[in-house]
């Protein structure tokens, strides 16, 4: 994985926003902000993340950036080799782009949320791994059930159009119809035009799970779809697109 965007909720409204576009180049790391983060400062009030002062730069660094290091497990912690493993990662083969793309990169002190970028191939196919969100507003009856999910376990989606925390989900069920959690929101909206979702030949399945880890990190999901010829999210829709010429 070599792309992720940032995304920024509202404190008020909820609503989230694609903010910025991290690339893990060869030889450096490169960060711009998205058309998304103008919307965000119109609407809601977004002000600049603290390193990147200038909507419309792009900036580059040898090193990952304080921004994003932050939001990876320190490396010196005796219980990073374990969260890694709950992440389905080998540390050995480590990288910090991976680990936010899958991870979320979540944090306490701010509203702001890492998630990958979608590469269809030339058929419109694509694939993401991601940690099952929302685990703890299930009831216990869920939370026992994805006790005795197994590895390759098929699992089943029902949209929410009136979820009254996001407005639009899509919940993730086992397939004796148990609500585990819900698609992470890059999946929902970025998924979007014309207010349809246009993924199609979805299979999702268990690839991963942590009986010992907290329920954020419970249950690890990989998710394969198609897109239609020639739609790309990332590159199609504007909100992604980057405001600096790289």
């Amino acid at each position: 994985m070599n792309t992720v965007y940032m995304a920024w909720q509202d404190s008020q409204s909820r609503r989230w926003f694609p903010v910025g576009r991290l690339v893990k180049n060869d030889s450096d790391y490169e960060f711009t902000y998205v058309n998304g983060a103008l919307h965000a400062k119109d609407s809601a009030g977004f002000l600049e993340i603290p390193g990147f002062p200038k909507l419309a730069k792009s900036y580059r660094a040898d090193e990952l950036f304080p921004a994003f290091r932050g939001r990876t497990m320190n490396m010196s912690r005796p219980d990073r080799a374990g969260y890694l493993r709950q992440l389905g990662l080998d540390e050995a083969k480590w990288d910090a782009v991976t680990e936010l793309s899958i991870s979320g990169g979540q944090s306490r002190a701010d509203n702001f949320e890492v998630f990958p970028a979608i590469e269809p191939d030339r058929d419109g196919r694509f694939e993401t791994r991601f940690v099952l969100h929302g685990m703890r507003h299930v009831n216990r009856h869920s939370i026992e059930r994805s006790e005795s999910l197994r590895v390759g376990e098929s699992l089943r989606l029902s949209f929410e159009l009136g979820n009254p925390a996001t407005e639009h989900a899509i919940l993730v069920l086992s397939e004796d119809y148990y609500s585990l959690g819900w698609l992470p929101r890059y999946l929902v909206y970025g998924m979007h035009r014309d207010n349809a979702w246009m993924v199609s030949e979805v299979d999702v399945y268990v690839a991963q799970v942590n009986h010992a880890a907290p329920l954020s990190h419970r249950v690890l999901v990989d998710f394969t779809g198609k897109l239609p010829n020639g739609f790309n999210p990332m590159t199609d829709l504007e909100q992604f697109t980057p405001i600096a010429a790289a």
